[in-house]
């Protein structure tokens, strides 16, 4: 092969396989406890319009995903479809395309939803990892790679992130009203009823929820 074949060959390479430099593909971050279901997102912040994409997530033992739950949101074009499948090396490829060749709308928030349940034998904190996303542009029918990305799963109420919901939260809570020193707790996760702010009230929750078991 001559040097100018060769090298339009990996220039056709290049164009056909990017990497995305500012669009963001993710599993955003989430509460659960064990025995309990949750609702997690898939959000896209985009830049550029695409019309499909391919991404693949590993579960932790102790989270499985809810097949039929997964869908797209508002985002999708009427003929947009969406399709949940085992990979042999035990995780879960979600894929989504359209028929009439359409792209996915606006450029911010959740693209794909989905449930998990946890049972007891989920340790939390745990990671759902994320790889191999790809996306294709609506502009060029070429392809994007994203860079792979990790979730974190934390229990609401653990405060001091242990991976546990004890007494030791309240006092850490507590701590935090007194000093409002940020470095102490996660504020996603001591907002304990969930007002969007945290306060006295978190830690009369957080008590109720150790009483209860």
């Amino acid at each position: 092969m001559k040097p100018k074949s060769l090298l339009s060959l990996l220039m056709v390479v290049a164009a056909t396989f990017q990497v995305a430099a500012t669009d963001l593909f993710r599993v955003q971050d989430f509460t659960i406890q064990p025995g309990d279901t949750a609702l997690v997102e898939i959000v896209l912040e985009n830049e550029a319009e695409y019309t499909a994409f391919q991404t693949d997530l590993y579960f932790p033992e102790g989270l499985t995903l809810d097949r039929q739950s997964v869908t797209l949101t508002g985002r999708k074009a009427p003929d947009h479809m969406i399709i949940a499948n085992d990979l042999v090396d035990g995780g879960v490829r979600l894929m989504s395309y359209s028929m009439g060749v359409n792209a996915y709308s606006g450029n911010s928030g959740a693209l794909v939803t989905f449930k998990v349940i946890a049972d007891e034998s989920l340790t939390i904190p745990a990671v759902i990892v994320q790889k191999r996303t790809r996306f294709t542009l609506a502009a060029s029918g070429s392809e994007i790679s994203f860079d792979g990305s990790t979730c974190v799963v934390s229990c609401q109420g653990d405060v001091n992130t242990d991976g546990r919901r004890t007494i030791s939260d309240v006092t850490t809570l507590i701590n935090y009203l007194l000093t409002s020193d940020g470095s102490l707790i996660s504020t996603s996760i001591a907002d304990v009823n969930g007002d969007n702010r945290v306060s006295i009230a978190d830690v009369t929750t957080l008590i109720n929820l150790l009483l209860q078991g």
